[in-house]
């Protein structure tokens, strides 16, 4: 720990030298705030959270604001809650994030030198290129998800949202893809980067947890945190292969999921399907684990975001060192990364007892435990190398002002 806290203060002192020539602001406008909770906020959160915090300001979007919202915001918010819901999405798109405009003003720029960072997410991110092209600022964008096939809209409002997707990617001085996929599908660009999902960094005595006993002695436990909506069906399907199963257990870990009444009660009850829990808590269970498993979906009109996103479940699991199960089709950007080089166990048979049949020769196998895990390792001190990642976003920030 104590070298890495070198090194991390290292990175900040790489990021703040040259007061004169570098930026000394970073403004965040964004629907994706930094915060340390799940997903696109927490990556941002980390990214930001090794930075000096006195040149970073963040923009609290209208819905977050103490005083309250706007009487735009309040309707949105109440259309959400209905059947016109697709109404209220497309009100939102028409509006192009207008009722974030009295949050932005001049006020925000109190040094010379300066840039506006966003997340490709929601309305922030039109805003943050309208202020950055405002006042001539550079504007680095994060695209971590195929945004326009998020929100349900009607077909002239999707067009719409695609095309200010890709101007916004044009018009970024600096963009960071995901994934390779992602880059592709928004094409040439001077500047555009694959920067992977930042993994935390986890203290060796957690990712050094030895099991109690050999694998092949007990069930394999198989263990997945993280989405239960786009998801849930083909985890419900799996956990019911595997819910009285000798050589496999699985445990799911999130929000309500995408599941009959009936099945969500049975998985409460049998203790495989178990609430968000603190980080100290969720890092004890993962380390608990024999394997982890990623999903991607088989729904074929969820493709692209297949194809163009990257879970960063997947850096977060390999810093524990132990075997990853990838399950899901061919043409997805994980399912493309553990093929590589053989770096996890994958199947792309959409049938659960495909997966089962995999997990039970897994079971069996010490050899081919050790070499996942091996390959585990191998992927958590390069490709998702915490430090690692965090280097590369510094210094593509910091060639900006060159």
């Amino acid at each position: 720990m104590l070298v890495k806290n070198t090194i991390l203060q290292i990175l900040k002192m790489k990021f703040t030298q040259h007061k004169d020539t570098k930026f000394t602001k970073i403004i965040v406008i964004s629907s994706i705030t930094p915060q340390p909770t799940s997903a696109g906020q927490i990556i941002l959160y980390r990214h930001l959270s090794q930075l000096e915090q006195d040149n970073i300001v963040v923009v609290v979007s209208p819905p977050d604001k103490a005083n309250g919202s706007s009487w735009i915001v309040k309707i949105l918010s109440r259309l959400e809650r209905t059947r016109w819901h697709q109404v209220g999405n497309d009100l939102a798109v028409l509006l192009n994030g207008q009722h974030w405009d009295h949050t932005i003003n001049s006020s925000l720029l109190k040094t010379s030198v300066s840039l506006v960072l966003t997340v490709a997410h929601g309305d922030g991110c039109w805003v943050a290129l309208r202020f950055a092209r405002q006042y001539k600022l550079p504007l680095v964008t994060i695209f971590h998800d195929w945004w326009p096939d998020i929100p349900t809209v009607h077909s002239p409002l999707k067009r719409i949202l695609e095309h200010r997707f890709q101007q916004l990617y044009e018009k970024s001085s600096l963009a960071f893809c995901v994934s390779e996929d992602m880059q592709r599908y928004l094409g040439k660009h001077y500047n555009s980067h694959v920067l992977c999902p930042i993994p935390a960094h986890m203290p060796e005595l957690i990712t050094a947890q030895a099991q109690s006993s050999p694998y092949s002695e007990r069930p394999l436990k198989i263990v997945y945190s993280g989405g239960l909506y786009d998801y849930g069906p083909m985890l419900g399907e799996l956990l019911q292969t595997t819910k009285e199963h000798s050589q496999v257990k699985l445990q799911v870990r999130g929000a309500i999921p995408n599941w009959p009444m009936g099945l969500r009660d049975e998985m409460r009850e049998r203790g495989l399907w178990l609430d968000f829990a603190p980080r100290d808590e969720l890092n004890d269970w993962l380390a608990s684990a024999d394997a982890f498993l990623v999903t991607m979906s088989f729904d074929p009109a969820l493709r692209r975001r297949m194809e163009t996103s990257f879970p960063s479940k997947l850096p977060e699991y390999a810093q524990f060192g132990k075997p990853i199960i990838i399950w899901g089709p061919e043409y997805c950007s994980a399912v493309k990364w553990g093929l590589d080089s053989d770096r996890a166990l994958v199947i792309t048979d959409k049938n659960p007892t495909s997966v089962v049949f995999a997990l039970e020769k897994l079971q069996c196998s010490p050899e081919k435990q050790q070499y996942y895990a091996q390959q585990a390792r191998m992927a958590a001190d390069k490709e998702f190398n915490p430090l690692k990642i965090q280097i590369q976003f510094q210094e593509k920030i910091q060639s900006l002002a060159i």
